[in-house]
This record gives C-alpha cells, structure tokens and sequence, in this order.
C-alpha cells in the first residue's frame, strides 16, 4: 500500500465532515449539492495529492491500520460531538 492511497482516505473523511458541518451548521444546502461539493472537494484534493512523487512511497500494513482506524474514529467522533 501507498502513501497516496492512505492520504485519500484522509481525504474521502475531511472532505465529507467539513462538507456536513457547512450543510449541517452554516447554510443549509440541498442534497444534490451537497453530494457534488464532496465529489468535487475529494477530487480537487486527489488531482493535488497526485502531483507530489513522495506518496508514490510504500507504508507498512501496520502503519496504514493505524491511520485507517485514526480516520473512521475521527468521523465517528466528529458526527457525535459536531452532532452532524
């Protein structure tokens, strides 16, 4: 496994909370939009993400884990204590 592929799960679950929080919290949008400001947001970031050769690194299994299971509490946490 990558770098790159372990920064766009960091990506998929920013994108979605700070989406949610704007829907949920600032303006409230309609679905459709909502769901193309994500679709938008994760592939602008991944466009950028691609361009930096130094993702294209291998990490451990043990490594990618443990950020995997950073990202899925960090949502989990995030929807529960912003109540999105």
């Amino acid at each position: 496994m990558t770098k790159k592929k372990v920064l766009n799960g960091i990506i998929l679950a920013f994108s979605v909370i700070f989406v949610r929080f704007i829907d949920v919290r600032i303006y409230n949008m309609h679905t459709v939009l909502v769901i193309g400001l994500i679709v938008g947001l994760i592939a602008a970031l991944s466009k950028l993400a691609s361009r930096f050769s130094s993702l294209e690194e291998p990490i451990s299994k043990r490594a990618a884990l443990a950020v995997n299971f950073v990202v899925i509490l960090a949502l989990t946490l995030s929807f529960f204590a912003l109540e999105l």
